[in-house]
């Protein structure tokens, strides 16, 4: 019986990690370029396993946290320092201990004229450089498909200031989720110059978050876990019943 109290709150434990997951997701539907985070389950059945890790005890536990990385929509904002990536790339960004790829594209210019993240964080060119535009006040920025940042002046002169880095990653299992929609790269991991994405000036990319589909992920795992909530209930009923029945005669 205390094997089947232990598997049931194990089960309970994952259900609420799965619905703390839903509701990270729920939260950053309005985040432009997030991506959905997701778990995995699995039940330790096996005898070695069972030996080994669970101690004897048949239990479930959260597998795998993992991140779906299809494309959100793309949505026109006509902001010219928007950019949304029409590809697998990542932008690439200065972090504060690392460098870190991100989809989210609301960039901004501080009083310095650098380009940052809405948080601040600078932008990079290929050359992992941060990326100033002068003269913003005289001259339009145009930014083209390739992620070439140029400053347009009055008269139709086109100055270029920058390129973008924009990279793909040879194996995304190796991005680590870091804070606002940004990932790091594990080692292991190796980035390029993407070669097939393309920079969307005035656009932004959605988050790719489903909320039907969430919503019914949060109903179901909270049905889950009531259920095993009862199930840990009625063994603790159980239990006392047993007790009762040791004191008889």
């Amino acid at each position: 019986m205390v094997s089947g109290k232990y598997s049931a709150l194990s089960g309970a434990i994952a259900r609420e990690q799965a619905i703390a997951n839903v509701s990270n997701n729920l939260a950053n539907i309005s985040s432009s370029g997030y991506k959905k985070s997701q778990v995995s389950f699995e039940s330790l059945l096996r005898a070695e396993q069972q030996t080994g890790q669970a101690k004897g005890v048949n239990y479930t536990r959260v597998r795998q946290n993992f991140t779906d990385f299809s494309p959100g929509a793309i949505r026109p904002t006509e902001n010219p320092l928007d950019l949304a990536i029409d590809g697998e790339g990542f932008f690439k960004v200065q972090g504060q201990d690392s460098v870190l790829y991100t989809r989210r594209g609301d960039f901004t210019l501080n009083a310095e004229g650098l380009l940052t993240t809405g948080n601040g964080l600078p932008v990079l060119d290929e050359g992992n450089g941060q990326i100033t535009i002068p003269d913003t006040d005289s001259g339009k920025v145009a930014i083209g498909d390739n992620g070439t940042v140029f400053l347009l002046g009055p008269e139709g002169a086109r100055t270029e200031v920058a390129r973008i880095a924009v990279m793909d990653i040879d194996d995304r299992q190796k991005l680590k989720r870091e804070g606002d929609t940004t990932f790091s790269l594990e080692q292991g991991g190796a980035e390029a110059l993407s070669e097939g994405s393309r920079v969307i000036q005035g656009s932004l990319e959605l988050s790719n978050i489903n909320m039907a589909a969430e919503l019914t992920q949060m109903i179901d795992n909270f049905r889950t876990f009531e259920n095993y909530h009862k199930v840990l209930k009625s063994y603790s009923t159980i239990s006392e019943q047993q007790d009762e029945l040791g004191t008889l005669g």
